[in-house]
C-alpha cells in the first residue's frame, strides 16, 4: 500500500472512531453529517469523499463491530446439544458482544432492511454487505461442516446468504421487546427449523 492509500485508510479509520464516539455520546438519531464532519476536523466535502451518508457510516461501523465480535468469539462446536440449539447459543454469545454497541446494531438492523440499499451496484448492500456475509460465513461454516450439512460447494454462496438472513432475523428477535426467555426459545426453534432444511 502506497503512502497516499495509507493516509486515506488512516483518515477513514479516524472518521469511524470519532463517529462511533459521537453516536455513543449523543445517539444516532441526534447526529447529522455536518456534525460528524466537524467532530472529525474535516470539511463536509472531505467527509463526503469517504462516506456519502450516515447510513454508510452505520454499515461500515457495524461491519467492523461484527468482524471483531466473530474474532473474539469463534463458533463453539463442542457444545453437547443439538445443532439447532448450538447455533442458537452461539448467536446469543455473539449478541452479547454486539450489544456493547447497542445503538449501532439497532440502527444497522433498520437500515439493512431498506430496499434503497440494494437498488444498484453502488448501493450499500452491494458495496459493504458481501464482506459482512463472508465474515459471518467463515464463522458459522465450521458448525455446518461438523454436522455434515447437505449442500454442495457450488451452493455455498446461496447457503451463506440463507444463513446470514437467518442471523439477521434472530438478531431482530433477540433485541426485540419480547420477554428475554421467549426470545431465546424462538431463537432455538427457528435455528432447529433452519438446520432441518439441511437434513441435519
Amino acid at each position: 500500500m502506497g503512502l497516499r492509500e495509507t493516509k486515506k485508510q488512516q483518515t477513514r479509520e479516524m472518521i469511524l472512531t470519532n463517529s462511533m464516539e459521537l453516536f455513543t455520546r449523543k445517539g444516532v438519531d441526534e447526529v447529522g453529517m455536518r456534525e460528524l464532519a466537524q467532530v472529525c476536523g474535516l470539511g463536509i466535502g472531505t467527509y463526503y469523499n469517504y462516506f456519502k451518508s450516515k447510513e454508510e457510516v452505520i454499515f461500515s461501523l457495524f461491519s467492523d463491530i461484527l468482524r471483531e465480535a466473530l474474532i473474539r468469539k469463534p463458533f463453539d462446536v463442542s457444545a453437547q446439544a443439538t445443532p439447532g440449539d448450538t447455533l442458537a447459543e452461539n448467536y446469543c454469545s455473539i449478541l452479547g458482544i454486539l450489544s456493547e454497541h447497542q445503538n449501532i446494531m439497532n440502527e444497522f438492523l433498520v437500515v439493512v432492511q431498506s430496499p434503497k440499499n440494494y437498488l444498484t451496484e453502488e448501493s450499500l448492500g452491494a458495496k459493504i454487505l458481501p464482506q459482512m456475509i463472508l465474515d459471518y460465513w467463515d464463522w458459522v461454516k465450521p458448525m455446518l461442516d461438523s454436522v455434515h450439512a447437505g449442500y454442495d460447494d457450488a451452493d455455498a454462496g446461496h447457503v451463506a446468504r440463507i444463513m446470514w438472513n437467518h442471523f439477521l432475523s434472530e438478531l431482530n428477535v433477540l433485541t426485540s421487546p419480547l420477554n428475554k426467555e421467549n426470545a431465546r426459545e424462538h431463537n432455538k426453534y427457528s435455528s432447529r427449523h433452519l438446520l432441518n432444511g439441511f437434513h441435519i
